[in-house]
C-alpha cells in the first residue's frame, strides 16, 4: 500500500470513529435524558404518597411521622400569614364565597356578586385597651391600631 492509501485509510477510519462516538454520545445523552425523566416521574409519584399518607393521617399521625405532619401543618399556617400579608400590602380582601380577591372596603364580590360581610371592630377584652380613633381592641404591646393604622400613645403615657 503506497502512503497515500495508508492516510486516506487512516482520515476514513477516524472519521467512522468519531462519528460512532457522535452516534454513542447523541444515544447516551438521549438515554440520560429519559433516566432523568423516570427519576422526576418516580419523584413525584413518591410526592403523592406522601401527600396522600398526609391527608389521610393529618388528624391522628403515627409517632415517627407526628413530627414532620406538624411541619407541614405549622408550614400550612405560615403560607396562611404571607397570603395574609399580601393581601393588607395589596389593600384586598378576599370574598368568602368563590376565593376571589375583591378591593377592601367592597360591599360585593365583583367575581360573583356574593355580598361582603365586613365584622365589626372587635371590643377589647376587660382591662384591655381600644385604639382611640377606631375603637378597635389592641395589644398592650402594639404601636399601631392594625384595624385603621392609627399610632397608638405607649402603655402608661410615657415615651420610651
Amino acid at each position: 500500500m503506497s502512503f497515500l492509501d495508508q492516510l486516506g485509510k487512516k482520515l476514513s477510519d477516524t472519521g467512522q470513529e468519531a462519528a460512532t462516538k457522535a452516534r454513542n454520545f447523541a444515544e447516551v445523552t438521549r438515554i440520560n435524558g429519559l433516566i432523568s425523566d423516570t427519576e422526576r416521574r418516580i419523584s413525584r409519584l413518591y410526592g403523592e404518597i406522601g401527600q396522600s399518607y398526609y391527608e389521610r393521617h393529618k388528624d391522628d399521625p403515627a409517632a415517627e411521622e407526628a413530627e414532620r405532619i406538624s411541619a407541614i401543618l405549622s408550614a400550612y399556617g405560615e403560607i396562611a400569614q404571607y397570603q395574609e400579608q399580601i393581601k393588607q400590602i395589596k389593600g384586598v380582601d378576599q370574598c368568602p364565597s368563590c376565593g376571589a380577591e375583591v378591593a377592601a372596603g367592597s360591599a360585593f364580590c365583583n367575581a360573583c356578586g356574593a355580598r361582603i360581610v365586613r365584622s365589626a371592630p372587635q371590643s377589647a377584652p376587660t382591662g384591655g385597651r381600644t385604639c382611640p380613633q377606631c375603637h378597635a381592641a389592641i395589644g398592650n404591646d402594639d404601636l399601631f391600631c392594625n384595624v385603621c393604622g392609627a399610632k397608638l400613645p405607649p402603655v402608661g403615657g410615657q415615651e420610651g
